[in-house]
This record gives structure tokens, C-alpha cells and sequence, in this order.
């Protein structure tokens, strides 16, 4: 080992092979007695480099033609650049410093695309690894096809000239058409061999391919081989930081004197653990990744990262309104009403999932991310404003006329139960739409309309509405409880066109709703009952025809 860097900087310099020469300066640095024969060595290459660069030189200025002038000038800048190295590490070695530590490292301007094009090299390497032999397949089929259509067309040009010359009787021509005979079966043959060798190398990969599946597997399995340490290290890197984090300011957070959850400096605190803790783990794989020198795993961070951000620009707005939601100082606020799909509900609490709550809809809750609620708005609740028009059990009459009893309602429908079993399910939305009036809550009032004759004139606002209460008081109870009364009203309501119009109005406790309809008709029934016994007539639509006397008969 005494010579073995003048040695190979020996065979640097006739070879000029970096990797070699590289090799060689390694051996330089060894310590010990070494050091001056190492000097020597890497001084004795110098001096071997610095003859070829001036005789590359001299033979450069001797020549004349283009492309010698060009092979004179490319290697005369490899040699000149391996002598600038060699010098380099002669003087770095001898002093025994880094001697970069002196030089002026000149400033590149900064490209994306440069930058962008390191960080996807790795990565497009890989990609390439593994479409090698799709890609080997395709070109050897190409290339099969290309030379047979050679040999193809060869033949014919073979074919027509041996054609031809039987009829030539020119010597010159026939020499001539023979060479070109001899050239077309040369290329002929070449193609043919050509595409003889692609199809022998199509036919040795089609008996050893595993298929799609087992090349994809072989893939994975080669990748996880390579790669599996280095990404399961980065993974539990980053799930050790983001969990451990996480868990330490939880820590922080329940120790903190006087803090209340629902506070501005908890949901600061909130904000910054759920950042400082994702910063945490995308750290943490990185570091793991480049620790590794694992540049592909490293580049697809990267790469995820780059889009990250990239798409993160186009949703800054967005994004700045849910940290304000978040942070409560936003248009939806905890503790307040929420129109939500055309909903009412209570804003339980808000962070980066925020809690709905409607306990009228069968204590139903809905949990949403909160970019969700960017665009809505909440206000307070007004005092006895209720989350739900009715209750399940509840009777309720829409604005169409249909009567039923809530049995199910959720966020999704309403089920009412009609007189008779038979069920109506409406939309949720589509239910509030229809302004449902609740009978069953605080009560609720019928109301009919009643006329008798114009004979009875005398008597109709004194006499006649007495004796309807009085029938009204002493029948109802026979329909509903007593108790349920709670008042009957006859009101004398206007003198019509052929009667004397009442209105009727019984008022009845909550609990009496399922006799909505029954006591409307009651009520009619029993007004009829009183007209017969008072022998009150009761009118019907009248049709008076006024006959104008001809002018004729009159004179």
C-alpha cells in the first residue's frame, strides 16, 4: 500500500476516470508516515495531468479539421478541471483546513424551476425504475416493427433489381446494379437480423413477466425492502411529535389557572396546539427522511407539501373565515340559533368540528367540519323562542289544511298521523314551510260560521246568541271534558245577503286536540238542533231577477 496514490493517480491520468481519482485523494488524507508519500503521489498526478492538458494544447492549435478541433477542446476541459481539483486537494491537504472556507461562492440566481426539477429527480428516477420494463417492452416492439417493415421494403427493392437485370446489356449499368443489389441485401439482412433480435428479446420477456399484478407486486415488495424501514421511521417520527405534542399542551392547557374552555385565549391556545402539533409531525418526517438520505421519500413530502400550499392559496379567504369561527369571532357563534339546511339549531360549541343540537328533532346532533358553516350566520335566541314548532305527540294543522299528530320528527322528516291511522311524512324543510299551528302546546280555538233567516231580525242579537251559548254549554261536555271548556263565545257577526250571520267561538285546552274536527262539526250539528226546537228558519242562497218594464208598455 506504500505507492498505491501515485498508483492510481497514475491510471487518473491516462484513463481519466473521476471516480478513480476520487478514490485516490481519499487515500491521501491517511494519517501517519503516510502523509508525505500521499502528498507526493497526489504532486507526481499533478505534474502527469499538467503534461496531457499542454500537450492537448499544442495538438489543439495543430488542428485543423472541425471535429478533431471539438474532441481537442472537450477532453482539453476535462483535463483542465481534473488539474484544478488535483491542485485544490494539493494545497487543502498540505495545509490540513478546508480551504472552501476562503473561496467566494458565486451567487445563482434562484429558479422554481431548477429547484422544482431537484426535488422531483428522485422521484421521477423511481417512477422510471418501475415503468423500466413496461417501457423495454414497447421500445422492442417498435423497434421489431420498424426493422420488419425494413426488411419489407428491402425485398422489394431486392426483388425489383434482380428483376432487371437480365435485361441490362450495358457493363457500366450492370456493375452499378449489382452494388446496389449487393447494398439492398445488405439492409435487407441487417433488418431482418434486427428484427429477428427484437422478437427473441420480446419472447425472453413475455416467458419470464409475472403479469400486472405480479409486477406490481414485485414493485411493492421491492419498494418496501428498500424503503419500508425509512417509511415506517418517518411515520412513527411523526406520529410520536404530533400525539406527544398534543398531549403536552393538553397538559399546559388543563393546568392553566382560571381558563374556561369557551374563552378567547382557550380557543387561541385550541388554534395553536392543532398548528404547532401538524408543524410538529411534517418536521418530524422530514427530518426522519433526510436523516435516512432517503431522497424519494423525501421528495414526495415535498412534493405533498408544494401542492399543499399551492391549493392552500386559492382558499386563503375561506380559510381565514373558519379561524374566526373558531376562534368565535366569527358570523356563527356558540350558544346561538343556527338556520341550517333550512333548520333551526343550537350552536353547542365550535372548534374545528362544531356541535348542532336540536332537542326537539328527538335530541338530534350534527356535527360538522367548520368550513362548513363558512357563509351562514347565527343570532341570540329571543326569549321563549322555541327550536321546534311542536313536540312528538303534539297535533298540529299545516297551512293546507292537513290536521295530524307529530309521531316521528327528525332532522331528515316529519311523520304526521291523520284522523283514521293513516300517516303523512314530509320533509323537514318542506314542513316549516307549510307554518304549522300547534293545537296540542296552549290550546287552541274552533271557529264556525252560522246564519239564520231575516224573519227572526227582532230577536238576533239578543235572544238568539243566548240561546246557542246555553246549547253549546250543555252539549260539548258530551264530546270533550268539561274541564277542557275554557270558553264559548256567539258572536253576532254580520247582516249578509240572505242571513243573519253569527260567529261561533269555542276555546278548548291542548289535551282536547284529537277532537278538533269532531267538535267543529258538533258545533253545527247542535246550532241546527236549536233552530228546530226555537222553530228558527235557516236560509238558503237566494236568486232575485229584477224584470225591467218595456218602455213601450209603459207609455
Amino acid at each position: 500500500m506504500k505507492h498505491l496514490g501515485l498508483i492510481l493517480f497514475a491510471f487518473v491520468s491516462l484513463m481519466g476516470t473521476p471516480y478513480l481519482m476520487a478514490q485516490a485523494i481519499e487515500d491521501m488524507e491517511t494519517p501517519g508516515n503516510n502523509r508525505v508519500e500521499a502528498l507526493s503521489s497526489l504532486l507526481t498526478a499533478m505534474e502527469s495531468v499538467r503534461t496531457e492538458v499542454s500537450e492537448l494544447r499544442t495538438e489543439l492549435a495543430a488542428a485543423t479539421s472541425e471535429p478533431d478541433r471539438e474532441r481537442l477542446e472537450e477532453r482539453l476541459v476535462e483535463r483542465s478541471e481534473q488539474l484544478q481539483e488535483l491542485e485544490r486537494r494539493f494545497r487543502e491537504s498540505s495545509a490540513g483546513v478546508d480551504l472552501s472556507l476562503f473561496e467566494e461562492e458565486e451567487k445563482e440566481s434562484f429558479s422554481w424551476e431548477q429547484t422544482l426539477g431537484k426535488i422531483l429527480e428522485p422521484v421521477l428516477d423511481e417512477v422510471e425504475k418501475a415503468t423500466a420494463t413496461s417501457r423495454k417492452r414497447s421500445e422492442l416492439r417498435a423497434e421489431e416493427d420498424r426493422y420488419s417493415r425494413r426488411a419489407e421494403v428491402a425485398q422489394k427493392a431486392v426483388d425489383r433489381i434482380g428483376q432487371t437485370l437480365p435485361k441490362v446489356t450495358d457493363s457500366r449499368l450492370l456493375e452499378n446494379l449489382e452494388t446496389e443489389l449487393k447494398r439492398w441485401e445488405e439492409r435487407r439482412m441487417l433488418a431482418e437480423n434486427r428484427a429477428q433480435a427484437a422478437s427473441l428479446q420480446l419472447e425472453d420477456m413475455d416467458r419470464t413477466k409475472e403479469g400486472f399484478v405480479g409486477e406490481t407486486t414485485g414493485f411493492i415488495r421491492s419498494f418496501l425492502a428498500e424503503r419500508g424501514l425509512n417509511l415506517l421511521m418517518g411515520i412513527a417520527a411523526a406520529l410520536f411529535v404530533f400525539f406527544g405534542l398534543r398531549l403536552l399542551l393538553a397538559l399546559i392547557q388543563k393546568v392553566r389557572i382560571g381558563d374556561r374552555p369557551d374563552n378567547f385565549g382557550s380557543r387561541i391556545f385550541l388554534l395553536l396546539t392543532n398548528l404547532l402539533s401538524i408543524v410538529g409531525a411534517v418536521t418530524a418526517l422530514l427530518i426522519a427522511f433526510s436523516a435516512a438520505g432517503d431522497l424519494f421519500l423525501l421528495g414526495i413530502v415535498l412534493i405533498f407539501l408544494i401542492g399543499a400550499a399551492w391549493a392552500g392559496i386559492q382558499v386563503i379567504p375561506q380559510f381565514i373565515e373558519s379561524l374566526k369561527i373558531v376562534l368565535n369571532i366569527g358570523m356563527v357563534r356558540e350558544k346561538q340559533r343556527l338556520l341550517f339546511d333550512g333548520i333551526p339549531w343550537h350552536v353547542e360549541s365550535i372548534g374545528f368540528s362544531c356541535l348542532l343540537v336540536n332537542n326537539e328533532l328527538d335530541a338530534a346532533k350534527l356535527i360538522l367540519p367548520v368550513r362548513r358553516l363558512v357563509g351562514f350566520h347565527s343570532r341570540p335566541w329571543c326569549a321563549d323562542e322555541k327550536a321546534f314548532p311542536c313536540c312528538r305527540g303534539d297535533w298540529v294543522e299545516l297551512s293546507d289544511g292537513t290536521i295530524g299528530q307529530s309521531v316521528s320528527q327528525n332532522p331528515g322528516t316529519v311523520t304526521l298521523r291523520e284522523w283514521g291511522g293513516s300517516e303523512v311524512t314530509l320533509q323537514t324543510p318542506d314542513f316549516l314551510e307549510k307554518s304549522p299551528r300547534n293545537l296540542t302546546l296552549e290550546g287552541f280555538q274552533v271557529v264556525t260560521q252560522f246564519g239564520i233567516d231575516y224573519a227572526h231580525q227582532e230577536i238576533c242579537t239578543t235572544e238568539v246568541p243566548a240561546w246557542f251559548t246555553t246549547a253549546l254549554e250543555e252539549k260539548l261536555p258530551e264530546i270533550v271534558d268539561a274541564g277542557d271548556i275554557r270558553s264559548i263565545r256567539v258572536l253576532f257577526a254580520s247582516a249578509g245577503a240572505s242571513s243573519l250571520d253569527y260567529a261561533v267561538q269555542v276555546d278548548l285546552a291542548g289535551c282536547s286536540a284529537d277532537k278538533y274536527r269532531e267538535v267543529k262539526y258538533a258545533v253545527q250539528r247542535i246550532l241546527v238542533d236549536v233552530c228546530n226546537t226555537r222553530d228558527l228558519v235557516i236560509p238558503f242562497q237566494q236568486l232575485t231577477v229584477h224584470h225591467a218594464r218595456d218602455d213601450k208598455q209603459a207609455g
